[in-house]
């Protein structure tokens, strides 16, 4: 009897722990599922491919595509050729090269009619003084004759005074700022 007992006793302990054997079939079992898994996946993955390039190419897309590359790169060696043309062209034409000239000759146009100007602004003070104190006399006589008339005039004479005298003052400005502008753009240029 005492036999009964112990196979009894180790039946209830194999039922209640998991033997090594079964736990290796188990994670085999758990491992070809998951290989199956993935083939499947593989399987789909690689199918839905196969029909997506079947339909690109079948669609045409991707030949529209290279062509619209081509025709990209065509226009833009084209644009990049028309370029070296044209500024060769400039160049061999030697537009900028005369534009500088005329440039320099218009600037010395323009300093050479300040300096006139500037002549001319230092020319106003000196004879408008004569032409004042002659009009002063011109105006004395008349006034003799037409009373009335004289306080307008000698009004007019003054303010003709001061303002070829503001006018002389600001010719000479004038000419100074574009001198010294002058000056500047040749420093620039050494």
């Amino acid at each position: 009897m005492r036999r009964r007992s112990t196979s009894a006793s180790t039946s209830t302990r194999s039922s209640k722990a998991v033997t090594p054997d079964a736990q290796l079939k188990n994670k085999a079992e758990q491992t070809a599922k998951a290989i199956k898994n993935a083939a499947k996946t593989i399987q789909q993955t690689a199918i839905s491919t196969r029909e997506a390039v079947k339909a690109f190419n079948e669609s045409g897309a991707l030949m529209e595509l290279a062509e619209s590359v081509q025709v990209a790169a065509t226009a833009a060696k084209n644009t990049a050729q028309d370029a070296k043309n044209t500024t060769r062209e400039l160049r061999d034409s030697h537009v900028a090269a005369e534009t500088a000239n005329a440039i320099e000759q218009s600037l010395s146009s323009v300093e050479e009619t300040s300096v006139i100007a500037k002549q001319t602004a230092a020319q106003l003070p000196k004879s408008a003084p004569k032409t004042t104190r002659r009009a002063k006399k011109i105006i004395n006589r008349i006034t003799a004759s037409t009373k009335p008339t004289a306080p307008r005039t000698r009004k007019t004479l003054a303010n003709g005074k001061t303002k070829a005298q503001k006018e002389s003052k600001r010719l000479q400005r004038k000419t100074k700022t574009v001198i010294t502008q002058k000056q500047k753009k040749k420093r620039r240029s050494k």
